[in-house]
């Protein structure tokens, strides 16, 4: 084949890289890359950025950014092994990006509301929504899973590694906790910055069984987060796993977590009633009805 075809060819099958679109509130600022994950993408700010006096004032430290950022999603079957996207390799990842990325916030009941959608091999297309208001210390994510055929020992995770300290103090290591602030082992974890006390966490309440860990090894695999390992403190990965189960042709399963920040381990903002249901492909006008009533809930614990 003549190069330039072959140049459009791969153009043309080739989706295009969609511009990362980037959430601002009071107290948290970062962006959703075309891959769907946390952050612009790689070193490039914003990465994950928090600001406790609820100003806007965006400071030196990024949860994210530094390093080698760290910020993943993946799915897991029978059928096609583990697969993944991560912040460390935008444009390069297992699951395509479909309808790409989508600014909802304008006719959204949230400040901030932004949508992915993506696909992998004719096996499950996979939906992030992204959302808060700009009152929250915290990001609540909707995540669907539509089966294209059917899949057997389905299993999804989120998980990042966390650096508060280090543009400041020059350190990777973090306090990592499974639990705390009176919440179970299995539906929350957490990493503090030793110096700064600047807590980042996933969270959730989920029927679907599911559960947390750390790794040293920075695993992208679900089984060993919800074996619930622990490798304590240090430069590690804290991520939620969530055990589906089987999934069969057209059906689809709804997840929702969050990310969860604040000034220290005690007022991290926990949900009170965190987002339970996100919508089916193509009802999407439905979303600001469904979750109207959610607006402005929050509470810090205790």
């Amino acid at each position: 084949m003549w190069a330039g075809c072959a140049a459009l060819a791969v153009a043309i099958s080739a989706p295009a890289m969609a511009a990362p679109i980037i959430m601002e509130g009071d107290f948290v600022r970062t962006a959703i890359s075309d891959d769907g994950t946390l952050g612009f993408g790689g070193t490039t700010s914003p990465g994950l950025l928090h600001d406790p006096s609820g100003t806007r004032t965006w400071g030196l430290e990024d949860y994210l950014t530094p390093g080698s950022p760290w910020e993943m999603f993946g799915v897991k079957a029978d059928q096609f092994g583990n697969v993944s996207n991560n912040n460390s390799n935008v444009g390069s990842s297992s699951i395509m990006a479909t309808s790409g990325l989508s600014d909802l916030s304008a006719g959204s009941a949230f400040d901030n509301h932004v949508l992915w959608g993506g696909t992998y091999g004719g096996l499950f297309n996979i939906t992030h929504e992204y959302i808060f208001n700009d009152s929250y210390e915290r990001i609540d994510i909707l995540t669907s899973i539509e089966a294209l055929t059917d899949l057997t020992g389905l299993k999804f995770l989120r998980a990042i590694d966390p650096d508060p300290d280090v543009n400041t103090f020059g350190s990777f290591d973090t306090i990592n906790t499974r639990g705390g602030a009176g919440i179970a082992e299995e539906d929350f974890v957490n990493s503090q910055g030793a110096q700064t006390g600047l807590t980042l966490g996933l969270y959730t309440n989920s029927a679907i069984e599911h559960n947390t860990g750390i790794t040293s090894s920075w695993s992208n695999d679900p089984d060993t987060y919800l074996a619930g390992w622990n490798d304590g403190n240090g430069d590690n990965v804290i991520g939620l796993a969530f055990n589906i189960g089987d999934l069969f042709q057209g059906e689809l399963v709804k997840l929702s977590y969050s990310y969860v920040m604040g000034e220290t381990l005690e007022n991290v903002d926990i949900p009170d009633d965190p987002v339970t249901s996100v919508p089916e492909p193509g009802t999407l006008t439905l979303f600001g009805l469904g979750l109207a009533g959610l607006v402005g809930l929050r509470r810090r614990t205790k």
